[in-house]
Protein backbone atom coordinates (compact mmCIF):
# COMPACT_ATOMS: atom_id res chain seq x y z
CA UNK A 1 0.00 0.00 0.00
CA UNK A 2 1.57 3.61 -1.20
CA UNK A 3 2.32 5.46 2.07
CA UNK A 4 -0.13 8.08 1.09
CA UNK A 5 -2.42 5.72 1.78
CA UNK A 6 -1.28 4.13 4.95
CA UNK A 7 -3.66 6.05 7.43
CA UNK A 8 -6.61 6.87 5.13
CA UNK A 9 -7.26 3.44 4.60
CA UNK A 10 -6.34 3.11 9.00
CA UNK A 11 -8.99 5.43 9.26
CA UNK A 12 -12.13 3.96 7.01
CA UNK A 13 -10.93 0.47 8.94
CA UNK A 14 -11.68 2.11 12.22
CA UNK A 15 -14.92 3.77 11.34
CA UNK A 16 -16.23 0.19 9.76
CA UNK A 17 -14.71 -1.79 12.93
CA UNK A 18 -16.70 0.89 15.34
CA UNK A 19 -19.91 0.74 13.49
CA UNK A 20 -19.60 -2.94 12.96
CA UNK A 21 -19.01 -3.00 17.15
CA UNK A 22 -21.85 -1.30 17.89
CA UNK A 23 -24.48 -3.05 15.61
CA UNK A 24 -22.96 -6.36 17.13
CA UNK A 25 -23.24 -5.38 20.86
CA UNK A 26 -26.95 -4.23 20.09
CA UNK A 27 -27.66 -7.78 18.60
CA UNK A 28 -25.66 -9.54 21.01
CA UNK A 29 -27.33 -7.62 24.21
CA UNK A 30 -31.15 -8.36 22.83
CA UNK A 31 -30.58 -12.01 22.49
CA UNK A 32 -29.24 -11.96 26.10
CA UNK A 33 -31.55 -9.44 27.12
CA UNK A 34 -28.70 -7.29 28.85
CA UNK A 35 -28.98 -4.23 30.53
CA UNK A 36 -28.62 -0.92 28.81
CA UNK A 37 -25.21 -0.22 31.67
CA UNK A 38 -24.15 -4.21 30.02
CA UNK A 39 -24.34 -2.59 26.82
CA UNK A 40 -22.72 0.18 27.18
CA UNK A 41 -19.85 -1.03 28.88
CA UNK A 42 -19.20 -4.33 26.45
CA UNK A 43 -19.30 -1.63 23.58
CA UNK A 44 -16.84 0.38 25.54
CA UNK A 45 -14.17 -2.19 26.03
CA UNK A 46 -14.76 -3.54 22.58
CA UNK A 47 -14.07 0.45 20.79
CA UNK A 48 -11.01 0.59 23.54
CA UNK A 49 -9.51 -2.51 22.48
CA UNK A 50 -9.79 -1.50 18.84
CA UNK A 51 -8.18 1.97 19.62
CA UNK A 52 -5.54 0.19 21.76
CA UNK A 53 -4.50 -2.29 18.55
CA UNK A 54 -4.33 0.50 15.30
CA UNK A 55 -3.26 3.60 17.61
CA UNK A 56 0.56 2.43 17.09
CA UNK A 57 0.19 2.58 13.46
CA UNK A 58 -0.94 5.48 12.75
CA UNK A 59 1.89 7.76 11.24
CA UNK A 60 0.28 11.23 11.33
CA UNK A 61 -2.14 13.09 14.16
CA UNK A 62 -4.19 14.41 12.24
CA UNK A 63 -5.57 11.54 10.67
CA UNK A 64 -5.61 9.50 13.97
CA UNK A 65 -7.72 11.80 15.33
CA UNK A 66 -10.10 11.61 12.41
CA UNK A 67 -11.92 8.49 13.94
CA UNK A 68 -12.46 9.66 17.46
CA UNK A 69 -13.74 13.23 16.06
CA UNK A 70 -15.81 11.58 14.01
CA UNK A 71 -17.82 9.16 16.63
CA UNK A 72 -17.45 11.99 19.26
CA UNK A 73 -19.66 14.48 17.36
CA UNK A 74 -21.82 11.60 16.83
CA UNK A 75 -22.60 10.13 20.19
CA UNK A 76 -23.40 13.69 21.12
CA UNK A 77 -26.04 13.67 18.50
CA UNK A 78 -29.00 13.04 17.82
CA UNK A 79 -28.51 10.88 15.19
CA UNK A 80 -25.84 9.09 17.53
CA UNK A 81 -28.84 8.67 20.21
CA UNK A 82 -31.38 7.14 17.11
CA UNK A 83 -27.98 4.93 16.03
CA UNK A 84 -27.94 3.07 19.93
CA UNK A 85 -30.92 3.76 21.47
CA UNK A 86 -30.57 0.94 23.95
CA UNK A 87 -27.41 2.13 25.35
CA UNK A 88 -27.67 5.07 27.78
CA UNK A 89 -31.21 5.21 29.36
CA UNK A 90 -30.64 8.82 31.14
CA UNK A 91 -28.62 11.93 29.85
CA UNK A 92 -25.92 11.08 32.84
CA UNK A 93 -25.30 7.26 30.82
CA UNK A 94 -25.05 9.10 27.68
CA UNK A 95 -22.24 11.37 28.73
CA UNK A 96 -19.59 8.21 28.47
CA UNK A 97 -20.83 7.84 24.80
CA UNK A 98 -19.30 10.95 23.88
CA UNK A 99 -16.61 11.90 26.85
CA UNK A 100 -15.21 8.36 25.99
CA UNK A 101 -14.02 9.69 22.34
CA UNK A 102 -12.75 13.22 23.73
CA UNK A 103 -10.94 11.60 25.89
CA UNK A 104 -8.95 9.77 23.65
CA UNK A 105 -8.92 12.89 21.63
CA UNK A 106 -7.03 14.18 24.38
CA UNK A 107 -4.32 11.78 25.00
CA UNK A 108 -3.13 11.92 21.40
CA UNK A 109 -3.23 15.62 21.65
CA UNK A 110 -1.13 15.99 24.63
CA UNK A 111 1.09 12.82 24.12
CA UNK A 112 1.40 11.96 20.59
CA UNK A 113 4.85 10.85 19.65
CA UNK A 114 6.62 7.77 17.57
CA UNK A 115 5.96 5.11 18.25
CA UNK A 116 5.32 2.49 20.32
CA UNK A 117 3.31 5.62 22.01
CA UNK A 118 3.27 3.72 25.72
CA UNK A 119 1.91 6.40 27.56
CA UNK A 120 -1.52 6.64 24.81
CA UNK A 121 -1.15 2.90 25.31
CA UNK A 122 -1.11 2.60 28.25
CA UNK A 123 -3.92 5.72 29.13
CA UNK A 124 -6.39 3.73 26.40
CA UNK A 125 -5.88 0.15 28.22
CA UNK A 126 -7.30 1.63 31.82
CA UNK A 127 -9.74 3.66 29.50
CA UNK A 128 -10.55 0.34 27.70
CA UNK A 129 -10.76 -2.25 30.96
CA UNK A 130 -10.29 -1.22 33.85
CA UNK A 131 -13.08 1.27 33.74
CA UNK A 132 -15.83 -1.05 32.76
CA UNK A 133 -14.80 -3.74 34.93
CA UNK A 134 -14.85 -1.63 37.75
CA UNK A 135 -18.20 -0.48 37.05
CA UNK A 136 -19.60 -3.71 36.84
CA UNK A 137 -17.98 -5.43 40.02
CA UNK A 138 -19.07 -2.19 42.01
CA UNK A 139 -22.61 -2.68 40.39
CA UNK A 140 -22.85 -6.14 41.32
CA UNK A 141 -21.13 -6.64 44.71
CA UNK A 142 -20.29 -2.59 46.08
CA UNK A 143 -20.71 -2.65 49.21
CA UNK A 144 -19.12 -0.25 50.98
CA UNK A 145 -19.38 3.27 49.30
CA UNK A 146 -16.31 5.87 49.15
CA UNK A 147 -16.44 9.28 51.17
CA UNK A 148 -14.99 10.64 47.74
CA UNK A 149 -16.57 12.94 44.83
CA UNK A 150 -17.27 10.28 42.33
CA UNK A 151 -19.75 8.03 44.49
CA UNK A 152 -17.58 4.95 43.63
CA UNK A 153 -17.30 1.66 45.87
CA UNK A 154 -14.15 0.20 47.69
CA UNK A 155 -15.12 -3.06 45.53
CA UNK A 156 -14.81 -1.12 42.39
CA UNK A 157 -12.17 0.74 43.21
CA UNK A 158 -10.35 -2.29 43.81
CA UNK A 159 -11.29 -4.05 41.12
CA UNK A 160 -10.10 -0.72 39.03
CA UNK A 161 -6.29 -0.91 40.72
CA UNK A 162 -6.00 -4.49 39.80
CA UNK A 163 -7.18 -4.46 36.61
CA UNK A 164 -5.36 -0.95 35.59
CA UNK A 165 -1.88 -2.69 37.65
CA UNK A 166 -2.17 -5.51 34.92
CA UNK A 167 -2.96 -3.39 31.86
CA UNK A 168 -0.19 -1.13 32.52
CA UNK A 169 2.39 -3.61 33.08
CA UNK A 170 1.36 -5.14 30.00
CA UNK A 171 1.84 -2.18 28.12
CA UNK A 172 5.42 -1.70 29.74
CA UNK A 173 6.39 -4.87 29.08
CA UNK A 174 5.14 -4.76 24.84
CA UNK A 175 6.42 -1.89 24.39
CA UNK A 176 9.76 -1.78 25.83
CA UNK A 177 12.20 0.48 24.93
CA UNK A 178 10.45 3.39 26.67
CA UNK A 179 12.84 3.18 29.45
CA UNK A 180 9.73 1.73 31.52
CA UNK A 181 9.45 -0.67 34.30
CA UNK A 182 6.74 -2.89 34.05
CA UNK A 183 5.99 -3.36 37.50
CA UNK A 184 6.62 0.27 38.84
CA UNK A 185 4.59 1.45 35.99
CA UNK A 186 1.84 -1.19 36.48
CA UNK A 187 1.92 0.26 40.21
CA UNK A 188 2.01 3.36 39.63
CA UNK A 189 -0.62 4.34 37.66
CA UNK A 190 -3.26 1.85 38.46
CA UNK A 191 -2.94 3.61 41.66
CA UNK A 192 -3.50 6.93 39.92
CA UNK A 193 -5.90 5.47 37.85
CA UNK A 194 -7.55 4.48 40.93
CA UNK A 195 -7.45 7.50 42.78
CA UNK A 196 -8.74 9.90 39.97
CA UNK A 197 -11.17 7.59 38.57
CA UNK A 198 -12.97 7.51 42.31
CA UNK A 199 -12.91 11.04 42.23
CA UNK A 200 -14.54 12.11 39.21
CA UNK A 201 -17.97 12.28 38.89
CA UNK A 202 -19.73 9.37 36.52
CA UNK A 203 -19.22 9.70 32.69
CA UNK A 204 -16.29 12.46 33.65
CA UNK A 205 -13.87 9.75 34.44
CA UNK A 206 -13.11 9.04 30.29
CA UNK A 207 -11.67 12.06 30.63
CA UNK A 208 -9.86 12.17 33.67
CA UNK A 209 -8.43 8.62 34.28
CA UNK A 210 -6.63 8.36 30.51
CA UNK A 211 -4.92 11.99 30.97
CA UNK A 212 -3.93 10.94 34.76
CA UNK A 213 -2.81 7.54 33.43
CA UNK A 214 -0.54 8.36 30.15
CA UNK A 215 0.82 11.64 32.31
CA UNK A 216 1.45 9.19 35.06
CA UNK A 217 3.54 6.95 32.35
CA UNK A 218 5.04 9.33 30.90
CA UNK A 219 6.26 10.69 33.93
CA UNK A 220 7.73 7.47 35.72
CA UNK A 221 9.27 6.44 32.23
Amino acid sequence: MPATLHDPALVLASLAAVLILVFLTRFVARALHASSMRQRKALHALIGAWTLLVTPRFQHLGWALVPPVVFGAVNASEWGRTLMPDMAASPREARGLWTFPLGVILIYILFWSEPPRAPILAGIAVLALADPIASLVGARWGQRKLLLGGGRTLEGSLAFLIVGVVMVAMVAAVTGGYGAIPWRMGIGCGAVGAIVEAWTPAGWDNLTVPIAVAGTYHLLA
